[in-house]
């Protein structure tokens, strides 16, 4: 696998992009072939038998396709201030830090399984069991006497 990868990252990025790029463009095409068949075959199985409208064709439930992703969205994208709010969990705010410092860190994660083996189990049950215990005493201590 680092042999591929090696070999890769040698690639000029001209190369990357123009592949990506054919890529793109071919599994876009595959993507539409697909949906547009999948919606008709499901439209001509149900529609006609349930509310007695006419089948349709391919291009129909191509463009059926497209205008339920027009109408409902795509899906992938979302603007900043939406990011911020699926980023947080339990009302903590999660920071990702993106940059040459994370870089360095992915070569660290070779050693997560040997760690996990050895401190992390142990760690994270002490850490579940200390959660466990606070919900707990927090509402004894919040009650007033």
């Amino acid at each position: 696998m680092s042999n591929i990868k090696k070999h890769w990252d040698g690639v000029p990025n001209w190369a990357k992009y123009t592949l990506y790029a054919v890529l793109g463009i071919v599994g876009a095409f595959l993507l539409g072939l697909l949906f547009g068949n999948l919606i008709m075959w499901l439209w001509n199985w149900l529609m006609p038998s349930l509310f007695g409208l006419r089948t349709i064709g391919f291009w129909e439930g191509l463009g059926l396709f497209l205008l339920a992703k027009i109408l409902f969205g795509f899906g992938g994208s979302s603007s900043s201030s939406d990011g911020d709010k699926k980023c947080q969990k339990h009302g903590k705010p999660h920071h990702h830090h993106h940059g040459e410092g994370e870089k360095r860190d992915w070569k660290d994660w070779e050693y997560y399984d040997d760690w996990w083996e050895e401190d992390g189990k142990t760690a994270f049950h002490t850490y579940a069991e200390r959660m466990k215990k606070e919900p707990e005493e927090k509402p004894a201590e919040e009650k007033p006497e």
